[in-house]
């Protein structure tokens, strides 16, 4: 049996990418920092490397973790921008560099990160949208190292994906009616477990020509 990492599981898509990597069959540790199989804080310097050492053999590596740190601003000072490198990019590279090279010495490995639409269409906030940008730079650039080796690494960029209690959740009327019709010719909001059936489907053996790859789930958003 396989196992797989999902970081970043406490809720939302990696909640539902965990699930639905058991349902394929696999053993899942997930790590978050309000809880999962470990409870785990990854943020301060040095975390993920004392991460790494409580783990079993790993196959499967999702990265979810991410998010904005609530820097919103354009001109923020560059720390600010790094704090928000370093939880959508940094953090996963961290561990990448630790578990990464036992994948290519046993010659088969999954790398799956969740990107965003927000680089392709150049909405949101600087900080996360040029953090998302470096993501899916190092997907394709670190793809081609280690594909030779049956490694591979790939990216999904979810769009707008109902999570409760969100801005876009609470739309009604006639803001949700202007809101789809303007970014969501499919017209409705995108859900958890449609996302994780293409990461799971990324992770699997039949992925293998897949590597570098972006696959936008986003409902064809414009």
């Amino acid at each position: 049996m396989r196992t797989a990492l999902v970081v970043g599981a406490s809720k939302g898509i990696g909640l539902e990418v965990a699930r639905e990597l058991n349902r394929w069959g696999l053993k899942v540790i997930t790590v978050a920092r309000s809880g999962g199989t470990i409870k785990f804080d990854l943020m301060p310097k040095g975390a993920p490397e004392e991460f790494v050492k409580k783990l079993p053999e790993i196959d499967v590596i999702v990265h979810v973790l991410g998010g904005s740190q609530g820097i919103n601003d354009t001109w923020a000072h560059s720390q600010d921008y790094s704090k928000v490198w370093r939880l959508n990019l940094g953090i996963a590279h961290d561990i990448n560099r630790l578990l990464i090279p036992k994948m290519r010495k046993r010659g088969w490995g999954r790398v799956v990160f969740i990107s965003s639409t927000a680089p392709r269409l150049k909405i949101g906030y600087a900080p996360y949208c040029s953090a998302k940008g470096a993501l899916e730079a190092y997907v394709g650039i670190v793809s081609k190292e280690i594909s030779p080796d049956g490694v591979i690494m790939t990216a999904v960029a979810p769009g707008t994906i109902y999570t409760e209690g969100r801005y876009f959740s609470t739309l009604k009327g006639r803001a949700k009616k202007d809101f789809l019709s303007h970014y969501l010719p499919i017209g409705r909001l995108g859900r958890a477990e449609e996302v994780a059936k293409v990461v799971a489907f990324l992770a699997s053996d039949d992925a293998s020509y897949m590597a570098g790859a972006i696959v936008p789930v986003d409902g064809g958003a414009r």
